[in-house]
């Protein structure tokens, strides 16, 4: 039998471009070999690439069993697992998700991006980098918070990586070359929130302060209070695309958890039980809260908050709702205080229009203390 990793290039991308149409089609072809993996990681080839890389789907918690290094991929779009990968960098790391890459954050402070579907290792500094050796003060299962990447590493050398972290919920960042992690200055702590638009980060405290941060600036340590917004204390999602297109202007979610004990002798329960949207001016300062997301939806949890547009008069989206919120759970406050596994529980898909919660995946694989389910939008 030949050697099938020395199959010529141009027959590779032949083989790619006529018969890669799902995502498990592209993890089977570039599994093989290097050869392999570069010619399906062509745009051109990869017939189902540009429907796939607009559609979150959901990375599944990891194995409780110890020799299982295998992750899987849940699509929407199919109501199936859809590629199932071997990822023995991400065993007992929490992770988080930007522009299609992971943040894998180990137990001894160990911090690296992956990209699971080209399987390409950036190292990034350790925990034990970051300012007033504050990692060791914080559970290193919830140290960070919220993980935003500027641009996606395999596009670019030029991309930053901001976190809320710490045990006070700080703004730092990190970019190619630095030995450390770099603290913004601000006079606000605990923010709940941080996503990237136009060259400027965008971060959002829990009194709903909200402050811009340009990292390529000259003070790039500097951030720039924008507006005041009034919120009650709850989790806070900024999302890039609000429902108006004729200004500059940023999305605001907010969601309401309960938390409750049935009894003095019985573990917490928590849940989410509303949405509310607010569109924020960036040009004005102003803001105002909103009803509805039109044709678009809205992704939040332990990845960077993002929405698309479902349908208009040229494309629709197959499996995803407008007007809809997808959530995973997010609340580590409530499961990291549960003897039981019950991080993922708390995952659904939330209709703006009647206030009702559906569940969108209910199989196996669901719940994990360390690693639950996240969004990631596969980027090759």
């Amino acid at each position: 039998m030949g050697d099938w990793s020395k199959l010529q290039h141009d027959l590779l991308e032949l083989i790619a471009q006529q018969h890669l149409t799902k995502l498990e089609d592209y993890v089977a072809f570039g599994a093989v070999c290097t050869s392999w993996r570069a010619a399906a990681a062509k745009r051109k080839n990869f017939k189902g690439l540009q429907l796939w890389q607009q559609i979150p789907c959901l990375m599944l918690a990891e194995s409780e069993e110890e020799n299982d290094n295998h992750r899987e991929f849940y699509s929407l779009i199919e109501k199936e697992i859809v590629a199932k990968i071997s990822l023995p960098k991400l065993k007992g790391k929490k992770c988080y998700e930007s522009l299609g890459w992971l943040l894998a954050v180990g137990q001894e402070g160990d911090m690296t991006l992956l990209n699971p579907f080209s399987d390409v290792e950036i190292p990034l500094p350790p925990g034990t980098t970051f300012p007033d050796n504050d990692w060791l003060n914080t559970d290193p299962e919830i140290f960070v918070e919220i993980f935003v990447l500027s641009a996606r590493p395999s596009e670019t050398s030029d991309f930053v990586v901001m976190l809320v972290c710490g045990s006070v919920g700080y703004l730092a960042f990190w970019r190619q070359g630095d030995q450390n992690w770099t603290k913004i200055e601000t006079h606000n702590a605990a923010y709940s929130a941080v996503n990237y638009h136009n060259g400027q980060f965008y971060a959002i405290d829990c009194t709903g302060t909200l402050v811009a941060c340009d990292v390529s600036g000259p003070n790039p340590t500097k951030a720039r209070m924008l507006t005041q917004l009034v919120l009650d204390f709850k989790h806070l999602y900024i999302v890039l695309e609000s429902s108006s297109s004729d200004k500059e202007s940023l999305l605001v979610v907010t969601r309401d958890n309960y938390s409750h004990y049935a009894d003095d002798d019985d573990q917490p329960n928590y849940g989410t039980t509303e949405f509310k949207l607010y569109e924020v001016d960036l040009s004005g300062g102003t803001w105002k809260e909103i009803h509805s997301l039109g044709n678009k939806a809205v992704f939040v949890g332990h990845s960077a908050s993002t929405s698309l547009e479902v349908s208009s008069n040229k494309f629709s989206l197959p499996g995803i709702q407008p007007n809809h919120i997808y959530f995973t759970d997010d609340c580590w406050e409530a499961y990291k205080s549960i003897q039981e596994v019950t991080g993922g529980k708390d995952m659904g898909v939330y209709n703006l229009e009647t206030g009702t919660i559906q569940p969108f995946y209910q199989g196996p694989r669901r719940l994990s203390n360390i690693s639950p389910s996240i969004w990631i939008t596969p980027k090759f």
